[in-house]
């Protein structure tokens, strides 16, 4: 198998037995360039030092030929901060990445398929994420598709281009809802509802001093205010192996359904020499309604998911403490 020539970025910190495993599936890839992100230990917690030292271990054993970079915190800055962070350092050297953090299991394909898909659009301005994740919908006779929805960021690919729209604090929101741009980019009023909950429940964490644990959110911002796309595959390349607890946020509890889903997903190998290319970009409404169902809603009602982002939004302690711990049991 020949090296992978994207540089890839791969974001660690406190657990040694996931590390191992993604690491793993990078030296497969063999990266010619190689950025590793490392969080500090938190002080509350005594045990992460000593994990925190295993994962520098393991990532430092790079044993093919590789240009390899390593940024490590001396002071824990959460999940949240410590990828911004690590994109900040990335993004001054390189114009595109492929982006693991330590629980994307990835496919031999997945690497190849991102850095394919990064070459073929690297000139598409309405493209803005490369996924290698499917979480089950299938559309059209090609290799992948295009949707609305950003990429898992556990395993994806992006280039410099679309990163320096990226607003972390989400600051340009309020002009935004203004935008003819952004009002179109939703293809029903529930939709629009439901995402603008989530970005209002994020701004008004930065607001408040209490910032939400994501970048994703901030993904999502990204793609509706400059009517962007992401591009997914038609088959499944990626298994996320950290859904349970002990990273720098509570990870959602595996008995979750969302959870279920995106730690069961099966994980296939694709002929990288027969991806059957779209002719053109060409987005369907149709489609990314079906495709909303499965990645967003994860097939229950809209209206069921709408109360609890209400809920999390106005009541995320009462949330967190009393109606979260019963869904696990």
């Amino acid at each position: 198998m020949k090296q992978i020539q994207t540089p890839v970025l791969f974001l660690v910190f406190n657990r040694p037995e996931k590390t191992e495993q993604t690491f793993a599936a990078i030296r497969k890839a063999a990266p010619t360039k190689l950025y590793v992100a490392i969080d500090a230990p938190r002080e509350s917690r005594p045990d992460d030092v000593e994990n925190c030292n295993k994962v520098k271990k393991i990532v430092k054993n790079v044993d093919w030929p590789c240009e390899t970079h390593y940024l490590i915190q001396e002071k824990n800055l959460g999940c949240t901060l410590s990828g911004k962070t690590a994109w900040d350092w990335f993004f001054q050297f390189e114009d595109r990445m492929i982006f693991v953090e330590d629980d994307g299991l990835a496919s031999i394909s997945a690497f190849y398929f991102v850095e394919a898909m990064l070459e073929k659009y690297k000139d598409e301005e309405r493209i803005a994420y490369v996924g290698a994740v499917n979480y089950g919908p299938k559309f059209g006779e090609y290799s992948y598709f295009v949707s609305r929805f950003p990429s898992a960021t556990y395993f994806m690919g992006t280039w410099k281009r679309v990163y320096r729209l990226y607003d972390y604090d989400m600051i340009g929101y309020a002009n935004a809802r203004k935008e003819a741009i952004y009002k179109n980019s939703f293809f029903s009023k529930k939709q629009k509802l439901l995402s603008e909950i989530i970005f209002k429940g994020y701004v008004n964490s930065v607001k408040t001093g209490h910032r939400q644990n994501t970048y994703d959110t901030q993904m999502n911002f990204l793609v509706h205010r400059n009517d962007m796309l992401t591009i997914y595959p038609n088959e499944n390349m990626v298994k996320n192996i950290g859904l349970d607890y002990g990273a720098n946020t509570d990870r959602r509890s595996v008995k979750d359904s969302s959870s279920v889903l995106y730690s069961e997903l099966n994980m296939h190998d694709i002929d990288i020499n027969s991806i059957k290319y779209m002719p053109k970009i060409e987005y369907s409404v149709m489609n990314d309604k079906v495709f909303y169902k499965e990645r967003v809603l994860h097939n229950k009602l809209w209206i069921k998911v709408f109360l609890k982002a209400l809920l999390l939004r106005y009541f995320s302690t009462f949330y967190n403490k009393c109606i979260k711990p019963l869904r696990r049991h």
